[in-house]
């Protein structure tokens, strides 16, 4: 079985084109392998400038809050309607206008003590 001298050469080429490319692949498995263990090195960083730097974790919600309220300010709020009130025909007078508000009110806390109460024994 005589291959010709061409016919080797080419394999030959051949051969070393993919071996060529199977080490450029392993190369770059090898550097992927080594990515988690970077990223676990800079979280373990990040946590050991927190834990040596506790003011951060006041100053940073600080800055957002005063800056929020800074931005708040500056918008234009439009103008609000003043309110409108009842004509005074519609209004009760007397003793009935203080038993219907009071009884108003009693009302809506003995709804507001039926609704907590089985939350306490």
């Amino acid at each position: 079985m005589s291959l010709s001298r061409e016919s080797l050469d080419e394999r030959r080429d051949l051969l070393t084109a993919q071996i060529a490319r199977q080490r450029g692949e392993l190369a770059q498995a090898y550097l992927n392998l080594e990515k988690p263990i970077h990223y676990a090195d800079y979280g373990l960083r990040g946590v050991g400038f927190l834990r040596s730097n506790p003011w951060i974790f006041l100053a940073v919600p600080a800055l957002v809050s005063t800056a929020s309220t800074l931005l708040g300010l500056q918008k234009k709020k439009p103008a609000t309607p003043a309110p409108v009130e009842r004509p005074a025909e519609n209004r009760p007078k007397g003793w009935t206008h203080h038993v219907k508000t009071w009884g108003g009110h009693g009302w809506r806390l003995y709804k507001l003590y039926r609704r907590i109460r089985p939350y306490f024994p």
